[in-house]
């Protein structure tokens, strides 16, 4: 990656500025400013972010596969969690039922492009909703757990489940009620399962604790996890957790002096539930999710906090993309197309204090698309986009083209972003500024320069 820091441009010219690319209403005094560096740039789009747990229906059909592909979908985490209850799941008799819609689900995956993580606490009945009877190893007892495990290997087996698009997730949230028993127990049950699937698929990948809530040294569930793993030999390829709230990039920062203090190598890390549903799951703090995962390069789940019977259901809507029933986009799912337009290479921006973006640029197809949010709670007003070291390739005739669009917070049909504004702006000293009146900082924006 190239850095190369320019110096601000006079504020006459910053003002001037504002006025052309906003032409509607007075300039306003900036409460918060975005930097974007477009000569420091570095690595392709992964859209690592994009992702959800369940959010389709149990045979897989709907909402339609293309309105999936259309947002470039990279996760996708299930277990059949409800299906069955109250007495759903292995634990109760209920495994086929639960499977059947696993293998639908894992289908949808691998047309669509999306890894696939097999979330085996759904598996075994323990989903918040479904009565559990027993435990894995309650009285000492493991014969039951083992079986379990077995048949899920032979049939993820059966159903050519087992490349590396498949992760094992071995049981969700275990700090909280999606696991009834002590810590203790639950790290033997993920010794075992953890060399129980390791021995019969190699180069099996294993994901976990999904712990409810972030890493922290000062937390001793997770300095137990991290020292037991290791003393045990059962460190998972990928380490998660839920940031339900959260910041992705503070998180994974504090994992990894965790990591490193232990001598602990993985593979990666996924916040496989993120954005808590309501005010989290809205346009602006979901771009702003983005923006965090992008910077720390974590993969990314949406939470789905859905019932069955209820709507939204756990099984449709994407995690609360598209509207229930109808499955049209919503102005969310508009930000994960916008992300999905993204091509070229990331690109630095400098978040403010409760905004943040992701910025892509494209010298081949001669655009820059970038994604804004912010945090729940975030700022509202004239917030200022600042462009420096735009790029020869972007400018005609000293100017650049600055499309602004709207992604509009509603939990309604969203039929395409609105137009802000869509005109040209004078380049000087190789940078722009674009103002944005923020209003809601529920809502995102996109802004796309062009030649």
């Amino acid at each position: 990656m190239r850095n190369r820091w320019l110096r601000l441009i006079a504020v006459p010219v910053l003002i001037v500025l504002a006025l052309v690319a906003q032409p509607a209403g007075p300039a306003l005094a900036a409460v918060e400013t975005l930097t974007v560096d477009m000569t420091a740039y570095g690595g392709a789009p992964t859209y690592r972010a994009s992702g959800f747990i369940y959010g389709i229906s149990q045979s897989g059909a709907s909402p339609s596969a293309s309105l999936q592909s259309q947002i470039k979908v990279k996760v996708m985490r299930a277990g059949g969690s409800q299906i069955g209850c109250p007495n759903g799941g292995y634990v109760n008799g209920g495994y086929t039922a639960r499977w059947n819609f696993i293998k639908a689900y894992y289908a949808r995956a691998r047309a669509t492009g999306a890894r696939f993580s097999l979330l085996l606490s759904g598996m075994w009945g323990s989903d918040g909703v479904c009565n559990v009877p027993r435990w894995p190893g309650d009285s000492g007892n493991w014969t039951e757990y083992t079986n379990f495990v077995n048949q899920l290997i032979a049939d993820a087996k059966a159903n050519g489940m087992t490349g590396s698009d498949v992760r094992w997730d071995l049981w969700n949230e275990p700090n909280i009620f999606f696991w009834g028993r002590t810590q203790a127990q639950y790290l033997e049950m993920i010794r075992r399962g953890t060399q129980l699937v390791r021995a019969a698929i190699p180069g099996a990948v294993l994901e976990g604790p999904s712990y409810a809530g972030v890493p922290t040294s000062s937390n001793s569930w997770w300095t137990t996890y991290l020292d037991y793993v290791k003393a045990n030999n059962v460190v998972p390829n990928i380490i998660s957790w839920h940031d339900l709230p959260g910041d992705p990039a503070t998180d994974a920062a504090n994992l990894s002096g965790m990591l490193s203090s232990r001598g602990i190598t993985i593979s990666g890390t996924s916040v496989n539930e993120y954005g808590a549903f309501g005010d989290e799951q809205q346009p602006g703090p979901s771009a702003w999710y983005i923006a965090r995962l992008e910077r720390c390069n974590c993969d990314g789940a949406r939470a789905n906090w859905g019932m069955v019977g209820q709507t939204p259901s756990l099984y449709d809507t994407f995690g609360w993309l598209v509207t229930a029933n109808a499955n049209q986009p919503m102005g969310q799912w508009w930000v994960y197309k916008r992300y999905a337009d993204q091509t070229g290479q990331r690109t630095k921006i400098t978040a403010s204090s409760s905004h943040d973006g992701t910025v892509f640029q494209d010298s081949s197809a001669r655009r820059s698309v970038a994604v804004y949010g912010a945090k729940a709670g975030g700022a509202q007003g004239a917030i200022d986009i600042r462009y420096t070291g735009i790029p020869s390739w972007l400018v005609t005739s000293g100017s650049v083209n600055v499309l602004v669009e709207r992604l509009p917070s509603t939990n309604a049909y969203v039929s395409a972003p609105a137009v802000v504004s869509n005109t040209r702006v004078t380049v000087s000293g190789s940078a722009i500024t674009v103002p944005v009146n923020w209003t809601n900082a529920k809502d995102a924006y996109a802004v796309t320069l062009t030649p």
